[in-house]
């Protein structure tokens, strides 16, 4: 048997793919944690049940990427019922695409979610009404207390052909209105049947007399405290205030673990550190494979722990809080004047966001965007500008070692992305205004924080600490054979025109391979403070890494890759170059 759960964006869909299933999905408090289609397998009694996931949709009628894939996969599968994930606190606006799936002759099973929050509101919602209206079974669910699982498996084990009632819609709202009719008596704001023929318009007004006879408003127990911050965060001055202190409240702890957390770190696997080289250097014959194993191995096990676990860690936790409370899209309307000025909408605030922890799913994130136009931007800015975790632990490490300035990489930055950001605009097409849904703001559950920041921290051990090793053991091999000795020859050159030695250009070269590599390579050199500001500057705006660059291919194309390259590589010349010009020698 094969379900298909569909939703509007943000009704809790994966959370409840989670809590039926015990699946591991990305859960978070704002519109498109589902990018694509996630699929788990429910065993039962006397069944075994396929469930897919899929993206949150307002419509399925409506032309747009999520649309279609939920129209092929339908056309596709054939599944022998459709889950409707509802959101308790707005019935009306969840109830349109409701009607949509009526017209798809596809059993229905409506699942009402977030029950829990909209009886704390003071929203009772007559179930057996809305049964009778909609011609579907209701089962009230709460993915956060576990509310109507038992229930709903039980409704999954029968026959799907008794899933629905018969009962149809229209006629019901002509019962129910008493006029010659449903749509011309007093109080239906359409006011006349010629509106039939709009059926967007009869399914808007069906759903909002739909909600007005099942939704009654009582007195709400919701914390008084949390009413009173979701309306001082949803005020424009007030709210951008508030918003702007949390995001420096953020890079401040962020910079500050790390800076606290590497010393002990490093003093702890200080002596596993010479275990590992000694143990290395004896199993093998001396010569160069000996050198650069018993180098490489260990600074390809231990610096990762040191540096950049810490960083990935503290990225994870503030990324998952920062999801759960509600505050990303509120950061979207906030910044929605400042994206504007460099061609997107405020909603890049989400990709751009999750690429400070991993930037290969913040790529993903980009189909959030409305338009091809901005994705490409936002994934411009992503490849070159900001920084993975992996990368703010190495940029902070080199930081430290050589004092560089911190002041300088920071307006640097901010000031590639807004020009970046402005010039590849002026080449883009202009796009309408968006419109947000800001959910209701929330206090993280524990659980929930903890499961995303162990299954995304799961990816230091998986690909992070694999790969690094790898490809420090190539870099070790490169350095032991005298490789890079041969760009000794552009001393002149990459001191005239960047102000940096030629060992430190080789840097931003290895940045081809792994950006938070490069680092690695500078900790082995003796820097100047201004020299280490330009070439972590120069690292930091240049090209993407691999996986980086395997992603943008699979999102937007082979050219549109190389056209990323292509500017990567003049941002980091050209900020190399600048800074020269401007630091005092």
């Amino acid at each position: 048997m094969t379900i298909v759960m569909i939703g509007n964006p943000n009704v809790g869909k994966s959370l409840v793919l989670n809590r039926l299933t015990g699946s591991n999905f990305i859960v978070s408090n704002y519109a498109g944690t589902s990018l694509e289609i996630s699929e788990a397998v429910l065993n039962l009694t006397n069944s075994k049940i396929r469930i897919i996931d899929t993206p949150g949709v307002y419509s399925v009628f409506t032309m747009g990427q999520d649309q279609q894939i939920i129209k092929d996969l339908l056309e596709k599968e054939k599944p022998e019922l459709i889950i409707n994930v509802l959101d308790a606190t707005n019935l009306e606006r969840n109830l349109l695409l409701s009607f949509e799936l009526k017209e798809l002759d596809i059993p229905m099973l409506m699942l009402v979610n977030q029950i829990d929050l909209a009886r704390r509101k003071g929203l009772q919602i007559q179930r057996e009404r809305l049964e009778n209206i909609m011609g579907a079974p209701v089962v009230f669910f709460s993915a956060v207390t576990g509310e109507g699982l038992m229930e709903l498996m039980q409704m999954l084990e029968k026959d799907t052909t008794e899933i629905n009632h018969p009962s149809s819609i229209e006629p019901f709202f002509k019962q129910e209105k008493c006029g010659e009719c449903a749509f011309q008596c007093s109080g239906c704001s359409i006011g006349s049947e010629s509106c039939l023929s709009s059926e967007d318009f009869r399914r808007a007004e069906m759903s909002r007399y739909t909600a007005q006879l099942v939704v009654h408003k009582q007195s709400a127990t919701q914390r008084y405290w949390m009413n009173k911050m979701e309306k001082l965060l949803d005020r424009p001055l007030a709210g951008t205030a508030i918003l702007l202190v949390l995001v420096f409240l953020s890079f401040f702890i962020l910079l500050k673990f790390i800076e606290l957390s590497e010393g002990p770190i490093g003093a702890l696997l200080y002596p596993l550190n010479l275990i590992i080289e000694k143990f290395v250097a004896n199993l093998l014959p001396p010569g160069i494979v000996n050198n650069v194993l018993s180098k490489a191995i260990p600074e390809g096990l231990i610096i990762p722990f040191t540096i950049i676990m810490p960083a990935m860690l503290m990225v994870s936790l503030l990324m998952s809080v920062l999801e759960d409370t509600g505050l990303l899209p509120r950061y979207s309307v906030a910044l929605e004047r400042v994206g504007r000025l460099f061609g997107v909408s405020g909603q890049a605030v989400i990709p751009l966001s999750l690429g400070f922890g991993c930037r290969t799913p913040a790529i993903m994130a980009t189909r959030l965007m409305p338009t091809m136009a901005e994705r490409f931007i936002v994934i411009t800015l992503l490849s070159i500008v900001i920084p993975c975790a992996a990368t703010i632990g190495v940029m902070a490490a080199v930081i430290s070692a050589f004092h560089a300035s911190l002041l300088v990489l920071f307006i640097t930055m901010l000031t590639v992305l807004m020009v970046l950001g402005f010039l590849i605009s002026r080449l883009m097409p202009r796009e309408e205004m968006f419109v947000y849904e800001l959910p209701p703001l929330r206090v993280p559950g524990k659980s929930n924080v903890f499961k995303k920041v162990r299954m995304r921290f799961a990816g230091f051990f998986t690909e992070v600490l694999p790969l690094l090793l790898v490809m420090n053991i190539i870099i070790r091999a490169l350095m032991e054979s005298g490789f890079f000795e041969l760009f000794h020859s552009m001393e002149g050159f990459t001191r005239a025109l960047f102000g940096i030695p030629a060992d430190a250009f080789v840097a931003v070269l290895v940045t081809m391979f792994q950006r938070y590599l490069a680092p690695l390579v500078l900790l082995n050199l003796n820097l100047t403070p201004r020299e280490a500001t330009i070439a972590i500057a120069m690292i930091s705006l240049s090209l993407p890494c691999l996986p980086v660059m395997v992603m943008t291919v699979r999102e937007i194309g082979a050219k549109g890759l190389v056209k990323i390259l292509i500017m990567g590589i003049i941002t980091s010349f050209l900020v190399g170059t600048g800074l020269n010009l401007i630091l005092p020698g």
